[in-house]
This record gives C-alpha cells, structure tokens and sequence, in this order.
C-alpha cells in the first residue's frame, strides 16, 4: 500500500471516529431565560388641586366600574376636566377582607364645580401629596405584584410609607381591553427619618476620672 493511501486510510478512520464520539456534532444550545426589566420607580410632587371624588367599599377589582361611573357623570354635568382620574386605596388587600377594602376614585376640576349628593359626588380640596409612582400596564385588579416591588424599592431609597396607595389611570377602562390598560401606580411616602445622633457627652464605662477627683464611696 502506498504511502498516500496510508493517510488516506488514517484520515477516514480518524474521522470516523470522531463522528461515532459526536465531535462533528455541535452540542445543543440551552434555552435562555427571559431577562425580567429593572424596576424603575422615581418620586414627584403633587400640587393641592379640586376634585370630584366617589367613595367606594369593596373589592379593588370593581375599580374599573367606578371610574366609569365617576367620568360618566363628569360628562353628564358637562364639565372640563382638569386632569386625568386616579384612585386613593386606603386599605391593604393583603390584610383587609375584599368586601371591606375602602378606595376613592377622584378627578380633578375646575373651580365653581358643585357636590352631587344624589349621585354620590363629593367636591373637595386634596393636600399636597409627595408620590413614589412606577408606569403598570394590564388588568387594574392584578396590580398587588408591582406594589411589593414598590414599596421595596421605597425603602432601598430612603423613603417611607406616609399614606394610601394611589393610581393614576391612562386609559379608559370602557374602551380598552384589560391586558392594555395604563396606569402610574403609586404610594405617599415621606423622607425616611435619619437615625438618632449618638450621644457624645456621655463618658464610656472604665473611663478614667480626672486628676484629683475623689473615687465614689462604696458603703463599706
């Protein structure tokens, strides 16, 4: 056999080889997980402002109903709003039964606008309020999973808790599916209150006592 078919004959059953081992298979590639997005919350301040307010008991999820009572009747009465509905939600679901729960739908209005007792329509003033917000898109009654990851976001930034939740809701319910609905969703928070200074006069135990300062008396 001459010298060229020598390597010849080699090169085949190295090849050979490596297919029956998988060398000239690429190994399968692992599925890669989703990346979840960074939580991205910030804190601003809302001015005092008019507004017309329904209050409601019961579960969260009939949100969606009462902010469409709320802007029916605001279309009713003719009126130009001054800004966008938002809810103020005075109870954790987490602690406090559904039917229990308490909340507030509000929008705000402009000055002359009247209460409608009939209708359950209260006009008030809010006070300034300093709000910890994150953008939510989805149903209204799914929200409780971005509020964990708010308040601990509120706490990783020196923040407190100072009031109810609040949502700032984009989108007409009436008109959008409950997957696309938008909303800012929410907390009143205050500075997080530094800790107490430490007490400097205070002499440290063993201390050793001025010159010419006479030791205690014991007793004995």
């Amino acid at each position: 056999m001459s010298k060229d078919m020598l390597r010849m004959a080699a090169a085949l059953m190295v090849a050979a080889a490596l297919i029956g081992c998988g060398g000239g298979q690429r190994p399968a590639e692992q599925a890669k997980q989703p990346v979840e997005p960074q939580f991205m919350a910030q804190v601003t301040m809302m001015d005092s402002a008019l507004v017309a307010s329904v209050a409601k008991m019961g579960p969260y999820a009939d949100v969606g109903k009462a902010v469409t009572e709320l802007m029916t009747w605001v279309a009713n009465g003719k009126i130009t709003p001054a800004g966008g509905p938002f809810g103020i939600y005075m109870d954790d679901p987490t602690k406090v039964k559904p039917e229990s729960t308490k909340y507030e739908i509000c929008i705000p209005v402009p000055k002359g606008t009247k209460s409608d007792k009939k209708a359950g329509i209260k006009v008030k003033m809010l006070p300034p309020m300093q709000v910890a917000w994150t953008d939510y898109t989805g149903p209204y009654d799914q929200v409780a999973p971005v509020y964990a990851k708010l308040y601990k976001w509120i706490a990783d930034n020196k923040y407190q808790p100072a009031g109810p939740m609040v949502e700032f809701y984009l989108t007409d319910p009436s008109k959008t599916p409950a997957e696309s609905l938008k909303a800012k969703v929410g907390a009143i928070v205050m500075p997080m209150a530094p800790p107490p200074a430490a007490d400097t006069t205070k002499k440290p135990e063993g201390a050793a006592k001025p010159a010419g300062e006479k030791p205690a008396k014991t007793g004995r």
